[in-house]
């Protein structure tokens, strides 16, 4: 290798290590692992690291390797946008607009499909005023978009064919990670929310749009209707799958009730809460001796006894068990 720099921001999808720069190959400095990287526009990085989702591909590969892929998604979402009355590139602005998106940001979109995300962001922010990234699992849609974007005259920083459940970036790096519409075909979408919310800054912005109808239109003619035309739409919005440490969660559904916008923002902080404040009143104690100081085997006679006893005593029942507690053990 003639050039042995780290990569600035790519690191390996396998065990997340440092990748080392050489002639249009990047090679993990751990486990060796060789991916190939090419420039295609205007200094934007393509870089394929398919050689590891080989199995993931070849399981669907009528999804992911069709030639015929973007036009079928095209046909999709013109069939959506009309369905719902919806000016598909006013919608896509918007959501941009109510993420705050500002000059200077950096940003990932996952999943990037036809590119048509893109295209909204740089009607919206022209030029290089955002550096934006993107991945997906399928050559046909990233050479589709590379080659869309070759019309344009556009460029963004770096595009690459990976797995959004295992993601090439560094850890703590994006002011905003972007998913729209293909979490519900994931086989990992745990995974692929945790690693959008690992590559994100500490407070920076998630944000996750996709198929799911109100569960409060589901037994309506108008849900069953929306569900027996695409299954998809029977799916939840993951909230069970976040991970911990994220706050201000936000939830929407947008496209007449059929689709969920999640979006939520990375604390590394959290949860910021003081679980020693005592309580006042009877049962006192705090959240943390309620719930680690639980006793178990008492007897329930005994137990219905002990808040008269703490009250006789002045105490609290926290109160009046550490004291009695305290004269057994310590005396």
């Amino acid at each position: 290798m003639t050039n042995r720099k780290i990569h600035e921001f790519l690191i390996c999808p396998r065990c997340k290590e440092d990748l080392i720069i050489g002639e249009s190959i990047l090679t993990c400095k751990n486990c060796q692992s060789v991916f190939t990287q090419t420039v295609v526009l205007d200094n934007c990085y393509f870089t394929s690291f398919a050689s590891l989702e080989f199995d993931e591909i070849q399981r669907n590969k009528s999804l992911y390797d069709a030639s015929s892929l973007n036009v079928r998604y095209r046909n999709f979402l013109n069939w959506l946008f009309l369905t719902f009355n919806t000016d598909e590139r006013e919608f896509r602005k918007k959501l941009f607009n109510d993420l705050d998106v500002i000059p200077g940001m950096r940003l990932l979109i996952t999943g990037i499909g036809n590119g048509d995300d893109l295209y909204s962001l740089l009607q919206m922010f022209p030029g290089r005023q955002l550096d934006i990234y993107a991945q997906d699992i399928s050559m046909p849609m990233c050479e589709f978009t590379i080659s869309q974007l070759k019309k344009m005259g556009s460029s963004i920083k770096e595009i690459n064919i990976s797995n959004a459940a295992h993601l090439p970036y560094m850890s703590d790096y994006f002011d905003l990670v972007f998913h729209f519409g293909g979490i519900n075909w994931m086989s990992e979408k745990k995974e692929a929310i945790h690693e959008m919310v690992r590559v994100a800054k500490d407070g920076g912005q998630i944000a996750i749009i996709d198929e799911s109808v109100g569960t409060w239109l589901r037994d309506l003619e108008y849900g069953r209707m929306m569900i027996n035309n695409n299954a998809l739409w029977a799916a939840t919005v993951p909230l069970d799958l976040l991970p911990e440490n994220v706050n201000n969660v936000r939830l929407e559904f947008v496209l007449e009730n059929c689709f969920y916008f999640l979006r939520f923002k990375k604390d590394s902080k959290f949860p910021n809460v003081n679980i020693d404040i005592k309580h006042i009143g009877p049962r006192g104690g705090s959240i943390r001796s309620r719930y680690f100081g639980m006793l178990e085997g008492i007897d329930p006679d005994l137990a219905a006894q002990i808040p008269n006893a703490a009250k006789a005593n002045g105490l609290s029942v926290y109160e009046y068990l550490n004291q009695q507690l305290a004269k057994i053990l310590y005396k």
